[in-house]
């Protein structure tokens, strides 16, 4: 029997791909929610530090995400 889609190794990547980018963007939101809740300065600037290292990284996966939906 022949499907009209085959789940292939390129949908799994892409698949796994999403679940690490939604982790990241969870991880970043709550880093963003600890630093306002953060009594010190320097713990709420690490916080806002690890924030924005974390959006750098989403970013380069929606670059990523971008260039394998182009390969199609």
């Amino acid at each position: 029997m022949s499907f009209p889609y085959s789940y292939n190794l390129k949908d799994e990547k892409l698949d796994s791909l999403r679940t690490q980018y939604e982790f990241l963007n969870l991880l970043r939101l709550r880093h963003l929610q600890w630093m306002n809740t953060a009594d010190d300065s320097q713990i709420e600037g690490l916080h806002l530090e690890i924030a924005e290292l974390i959006e750098q990284i989403t970013d380069a996966y929606q670059e990523l995400f971008g260039t394998l939906r182009s390969e199609r």
